[in-house]
């Protein structure tokens, strides 16, 4: 069964914009893998799409690094993070990123 986008998209804005409690964030939690990934862009496309106004909710992206992960692996994340990072700033989103290392 294909992926319908436009459907996962307009579902995240009516979860964004309708929920039951507005004031709750939202956190995504990723690893760099191709489940999280998409999910991280899904959420990023759908709320691109709202009016900057109606962006209040904050969402908080979780990378947890345990210092055990493929070298490439952490290459792509800390490269991804560094992308929606610079499209934070740029686009004044209430993404936050974190990324924690554990010993």
């Amino acid at each position: 069964m294909p992926i319908n986008i436009k459907f996962l998209e307009n579902e995240i804005i009516d979860q964004y914009l309708y929920d039951e409690n507005p004031d709750r964030p939202w956190i995504i939690g990723f690893s760099g893998g191709k489940d999280s990934t998409m999910l991280l862009q899904i959420v990023w496309n759908a709320l691109k799409k709202l009016d900057p106004i109606l962006l209040t909710r904050q969402i908080y992206v979780i990378c947890n690094d345990t210092l055990v992960e493929n070298p490439r692996i952490v290459k792509f994340i800390n490269v991804t993070l560094k992308k929606f990072k610079r499209l934070q700033t740029n686009n004044k989103s209430q993404l936050s990123l974190i990324k924690q290392f554990h010993n």
